[in-house]
């Protein structure tokens, strides 16, 4: 962008100085030459320069544009992976809690089942205890009349043996 307008200005100088160089008459004409030449480089080096603006805006412009719809574009691709994995995890939050239910309902059936395991074991318990108990009762008087017996047969064998003991002969 600068070098025409540069170009112009060394152009200008050079006139200048070939006009520095002839007669006062020469150096009028040459300078007014210098001048308009240089008026008229100088004109072509800005447009020149507003033409390169210009072109490089529109560049600028148009790169832009395509920039920012490569940026949508990555955005939307980001977008649709975000509700991809989003769907993801929904599903497989869904597959835990379905999991998770079953499990309780299968914790909850087993537990039902040991306490009904657990109340029958205890009333079965409870009868045997009573059973026993009801067994021991019944030796302990089968026992205790034995031993009454036993008691009252070796008291009346004691009786009789007293009895010949202390019989008169």
């Amino acid at each position: 962008m600068n070098k025409p307008f540069v170009t112009a200005l060394l152009l200008a100088a050079t006139l200048g100085l070939t006009a520095c160089d002839s007669e006062p008459k020469d150096k009028l004409g040459n300078a007014k030459e210098s001048l308009s030449d240089a008026t008229q480089s100088v004109k072509e080096a800005a447009k020149e320069t507003k033409e390169a603006i210009d072109q490089k805006s529109e560049q600028l412009t148009e790169a832009s544009e395509k920039a920012t719809e490569k940026v949508k574009e990555e955005i939307r691709d980001l977008e649709e992976v975000r509700e991809e994995h989003a769907e993801e995890a929904q599903e497989q939050l869904d597959e835990i809690i379905s999991e998770s239910e079953a499990a309780k309902a299968k914790v909850e059936k087993n537990l039902g089942d040991a306490v009904d395991a657990s109340k029958d074991a205890a009333a079965e318990a409870k009868a045997d205890i009573a059973n026993t108990a009801a067994d021991a009762k019944e030796n302990v008087r089968e026992n205790a009349a034995e031993i009454k017996q036993n008691s009252k047969d070796a008291v009346d064998a004691a009786k009789a043996k007293l009895h010949e003991a202390t019989k008169p002969e």
